[in-house]
């Protein structure tokens, strides 16, 4: 409560030259989002099959005030109906998330994952509340996003969780950069993490070190090119500081587009707590909504190949292969989407997993998808 009390405190206090601000400058408004249709069949090998369905709506809002301030809101709005699935709750410092109505069959739950003041005057930035702190370079795996983790697998939430946090940015010359966050967490205590960038012989640098919680933290990224393939990386160390186990997770990616229209990416990720035998877990993890950037998958050795195509201008493929070594845990999930306009597209995407049972893939989950999706 503490925690929360100062955080809330420290918000208001930079609202009060916020609000003088409002009343010297004449405020501009910014709005946009979208609203999506998606249904499911979820067919499983140990469970019912389920169908569910999702109306999603996004609401993105500014306020400018002057050269200098301005103020984020971003709401994410979402219906559930049918066999609902396991919403995740809001894990940050306070809780923005609300249920509206909550019956067995039916939720409308509303939430605030984005809520920000940000002051800029020539090369600073300062920004406290809600708020995507980014750390990732790489395509897939990001070892260096501390502060917002996601699984690439949930293509819905394309957005990706904010964190409650404090943050001050310096920009420096040649493409460099000093950035410093601190997250406060009522049961973990406090996260404090500095990240330098810097651009030299054609790559993008950055160097990390943070207080994370119960670890210290060291690692680095890179993203450049090989001749005419990108080859992006990042790694971190976690030490741990109650002595039990010190852990790695690090992840390397090369892509290639040909002249055809082909896009190519294969990616490796190596994690030091993964298991190195088939788990029920696996799935569990990986189908998990928030993870850890000490654990971004269940397998201690994950392999990854995407291929991308436009068939026409409006018509896109996708195929994106996954395999866990030592878990024996293959995913794999084609897709295709049509623009149908500049703001109305729709989308098939399946979902296959299957697990290895003495030499046998053997289905676990079938899942089936389509989105029909409204930007404005």
């Amino acid at each position: 409560m503490i925690l929360k009390n100062k955080f809330v405190s420290l918000t208001f206090l930079l609202l009060i030259p916020f609000n003088m601000s409002a009343q010297k400058l004449k405020p501009s408004f910014t709005l946009n989002g979208y609203a999506k249709y998606l249904p499911a069949f979820m067919d499983y090998s140990f469970f019912e099959s389920e169908n569910n369905n999702l109306i999603h709506n996004r609401l993105n809002m500014r306020g400018y005030f002057g050269n200098n301030l301005s103020l984020g809101l971003e709401i994410r709005n979402r219906i559930f109906f049918g066999d609902i699935p396991t919403i995740e709750g809001d894990n940050g410092l306070i809780n923005m998330s609300y249920y509206i109505v909550r019956e067995d069959n039916f939720i409308l739950n509303s939430m605030i994952d984005r809520l920000w003041v940000k002051y800029q005057i020539d090369k600073i930035e300062f920004s406290i509340g809600r708020q995507r702190v980014n750390w990732g370079v790489n395509t897939i795996w990001n070892n260096n996003d501390l502060f917002n983790a996601y699984n690439f697998i949930d293509f819905d939430y394309i957005e990706r969780p904010g964190s409650d946090v404090i943050r001050f940015i310096y920009s420096g010359d040649n493409l460099s950069s000093l950035e410093i966050v601190y997250m406060p967490n009522e049961r973990k205590g406090y996260a404090l993490a500095g990240l330098y960038k810097i651009n030299s012989f054609g790559y993008d640098f950055q160097i990390l070190a943070a207080n994370y919680f119960d670890d210290i933290v060291i690692g680095g990224g890179w993203a450049g090119n090989i001749k005419d393939a990108g080859f992006k990386g990042e790694l971190s160390y976690f030490i741990d500081k109650n002595k039990f186990k010190n852990s790695l997770s690090l992840s390397s990616s090369f892509d290639y587009s040909t002249k055809s229209g082909f896009y190519f990416l294969g990616s490796y990720l190596y994690n030091s707590n993964g298991f190195n035998e088939p788990n029920f877990l696996s799935l569990v993890n990986i189908n998990a909504n928030v993870l850890s950037p000490k654990n971004l998958m269940p397998s201690k050795h994950s392999y990854l190949f995407q291929v991308n195509k436009s068939i026409t201008p409006p018509i896109n493929t996708s195929l994106s292969i996954l395999y866990g070594h030592g878990i024996k845990l293959l995913y794999f999930s084609p897709s295709i989407s049509y623009d149908i306009s500049s703001r109305f597209d729709a989308s098939i995407i399946s979902q296959f997993f299957y697990l290895d049972n003495l030499g046998d893939f053997k289905n676990i989950l079938k899942g089936y998808y389509l989105q029909i999706k409204y930007s404005f």
